[in-house]
C-alpha cells in the first residue's frame, strides 16, 4: 500500500464549510432542546426525598420507644441519620433484648466520639444487678441473636452493660 498520495495539502485549501468552523471567531453552542419532561424528574426526586424523610422520621420514633436517649440527642440522631443499617438493627434487636436482659431492662443509647474522630452507637443495658448475672445475660443475647447480625453493623454498634 502507498501512502503517498498525489494532491497533498497542508489543510489550506479546505472547502469553506470546514473553514468557517474552525477558524471562525463566532462558534455558538450547539443547541440543546429542553427535555419534554422537564420538570417531572425533579419533583419525583423531592416527593422521594420527603417520602425517605418521613419513614426516617418514623423509624427514629419507634427506636425511642425500645432506647432512652441521652438529655442531649443530637450526637445519637446524626449517627442514625449517616447509618441506616444501625438504625435497622436497632429495631430488630429489643426482643431479643428483652428476652435475654428482661422485660424490665432499660436501654440507653450513646454515641461518643473518640479522640481519633470516629463515632460508635453504644446500646448500654442499666443492669441493677450483679457482674455475673449481666455477663450471663449479655452471653445469651450475643448467642440469640447479635453474633449473627453484628456484621450488618460494621463495628458502628456496640452492645454492652453498666452497673447502676
Amino acid at each position: 500500500m502507498n501512502a503517498y498520495q498525489e494532491f497533498q495539502t497542508s489543510g489550506n485549501q479546505w472547502p469553506q464549510a470546514v473553514h468557517l468552523m474552525l477558524h471562525e471567531e463566532d462558534q455558538r453552542f450547539p443547541f440543546s432542546p429542553e427535555p419534554k419532561q422537564g420538570r417531572a424528574i425533579p419533583d419525583y426526586l423531592e416527593k422521594q426525598v420527603v417520602s425517605f424523610g418521613a419513614e426516617h422520621d418514623a423509624a427514629l420514633n419507634e427506636v425511642r420507644r425500645y432506647f432512652v436517649l441521652p438529655a442531649d440527642p443530637a450526637s445519637v440522631l446524626t449517627f442514625l441519620s449517616g447509618h441506616r443499617t444501625v438504625r435497622q438493627l436497632l429495631l430488630e434487636a429489643p426482643a431479643y433484648l428483652k428476652a435475654s436482659f428482661g422485660p424490665d431492662a432499660v436501654f440507653n443509647l450513646r454515641a461518643p466520639i473518640d479522640e481519633s474522630g470516629s463515632q460508635t452507637l453504644y446500646a448500654v443495658a442499666m443492669w441493677p444487678g450483679d457482674l455475673r448475672d449481666v455477663r450471663q445475660a449479655l452471653a445469651r443475647f450475643d448467642d440469640a441473636w447479635w453474633i449473627s447480625h453484628s456484621r450488618q453493623a460494621s463495628g458502628y454498634l456496640a452492645f454492652t452493660y453498666e452497673l447502676v
